[in-house]
């Protein structure tokens, strides 16, 4: 079978992308040696493309993509029909630079986020998700800190306030956080409660706080409270705020990306 100049673009993508997890539009096109909209008209084509890819956020992901040998629930799998659950993690990992201290939640979007931070960064990852801490051991660059405790099973993480732990001692550069509620009045919540401790002990002792939520969590409610919306330094959602949120922000210094 003769390989089509366009074949051989995409083939030499997904390539790049196994290697490094996802790259850049502009890079794309140097090594490639074509323009951008080439590139964009490659991904775009109605011909059969044995290498899905969609552009999300300025970088090129693969969907479908097999998780190397990672152990997650059906609903960790990226599908084409899901491509709009990978900008929220696609844009947080865009945020994580070589040689970070990073803290992960136990949210939706971390196992995916992590899969999404290039393979040749460097980073250290804190957690105490279980099921985040199969996806940080996947990145061959990665070092990994398990904060231990007793083991919960309805959140698959180890929790126990009496216990010492990596964050009594280390100050994070960036904490991913998620929420399934926001809230101008009743600030910024969660519903599993086994979370919490965790999630309010790396928000008092990372540099950076970022906000990882859905826009339909805004004006929700949910259990256990965070802290208030302002104690953020970023948000990361899918779609343009509404006024009353985007005043907010600015007025409390908080970044918006979406």
């Amino acid at each position: 079978m003769i390989e089509t100049k366009q074949h051989e673009r995409l083939r030499r993508l997904s390539e790049c992308i196994k290697r490094s997890g996802r790259i850049h539009l502009k890079d794309a096109a140097r090594i490639l040696e074509v323009s951008e909209m080439t590139i964009r008209r490659d991904l775009s084509s109605d011909a059969e493309n044995p290498f899905p890819m969609s552009l999300l956020g300025g970088y090129i992901v693969a969907l479908a993509q097999p998780h190397s040998g990672l152990i997650s629930t059906s609903s960790d799998i990226i599908t084409p029909d899901q491509t709009e659950e990978l900008h929220i993690p696609n844009l947080a990992a865009g945020m994580v630079s070589d040689g970070d201290v990073l803290f992960f939640d136990n949210g939706q979007f971390i196992p995916t986020l992590i899969e999404l931070i290039p393979d040749n960064l460097h980073f250290t990852g804190i957690c105490y998700s279980h099921r985040v801490f199969l996806a940080l051991s996947q990145k061959k660059n990665a070092t990994v800190l398990l904060c231990g405790g007793e083991y919960r099973p309805k959140s698959d993480s180890f929790f126990n306030p009496t216990q010492p732990s990596y964050l009594d001692s280390i100050n994070p550069k960036k904490a991913f956080i998620s929420a399934e509620g926001v809230h101008l009045d009743f600030g910024v919540t969660c519903y599993n409660i086994d979370d919490l401790y965790m999630k309010k002990k790396a928000m008092d002792k990372s540099i950076r706080k970022i906000l990882l939520t859905k826009y339909h969590y805004f004006d929700e409610t949910a259990t256990g409270n965070m802290g208030d919306l302002a104690q953020f330094d970023v948000v990361i959602t899918d779609r343009k705020l509404t006024d009353d949120y985007e005043d907010y922000c600015r007025k409390s210094s908080v970044k918006v990306i979406y």
